[in-house]
Parts: C-alpha cells; structure tokens; sequence
C-alpha cells in the first residue's frame, strides 16, 4: 500500500537525524568492490563510534572502540546473522574495521578505522 507523505518544505529536511557514509566509500575506485551493504554497515558502525568516542571507550593506546554485538545490529538492521558477518567480512578484509574476541562470550570489539590517510 502506497502512503502519501507530504512534501519536504523550507528547513525540515533538518529534522531527520542521519547515518553519514564518507563519499570515499562511494566514489574511490579503491572501495568499487566493496558492497552497498558494507558501506552502509560502515556508516552505522562509525555512527556507534561517536558514542563510543563520547563515554571515553579507549583502549590502552588511547584508540576509540565499539562493542555492538551482532544481535543489536540484527535488531538496527533488520538483516540476518548470516548477512551482517558478511558485510563485516567484507569491512575487515579491505581494513575498514579490526574485531577483537574479549572471551567468555563477551562480544567483539570492533575498531572502525581511518582510512583517509591509506587511499591517498
């Protein structure tokens, strides 16, 4: 069923909060194989960074982390297990993001990285 929403006038496109994706992972050829999914991931994730960078999550070397376990992000999502381990497979394998096993069935921490510097 098809809804009619109103048009977006004047200032309330402000109203929205948004997920950034940094256009690098659009437009550099270097992330071309890289799926739409996993970009988006990325976007969430590093969105999940500010927070993290806000409650002082550091590590001993002083670099910001994230634990969001996989069942949150199925929750955020709506993907499957199956499909969220993928994408972050894909994150992991071009260096975007470094997991950590923290034991005892504890979940992952993740490292989202800044790839800025490493594409130029």
């Amino acid at each position: 069923m098809r809804v009619m929403f109103d048009y977006i006038v004047s200032e309330q496109s402000n109203q929205f909060d948004f997920i950034r994706i940094p256009r690098a992972l659009i437009t550099e050829r270097f992330f071309s194989n890289l799926s739409l999914q996993a970009k988006v991931l990325y976007g969430i994730l590093m969105d999940r960074m500010a927070l993290s960078s806000s409650n002082n999550w550091l590590d001993q070397e002083g670099r910001v982390f994230i634990v969001y376990p996989i069942d949150e992000i199925q929750i955020d999502t709506g993907l499957s297990k199956r499909k969220i381990l993928e994408y972050m497979s894909e994150l992991e394998k071009l260096g975007l993001i470094e997991r950590r096993k923290r034991g005892n069935g504890k979940p992952n921490c993740i490292y989202v990285k800044n790839f800025i510097m490493g594409i130029r």
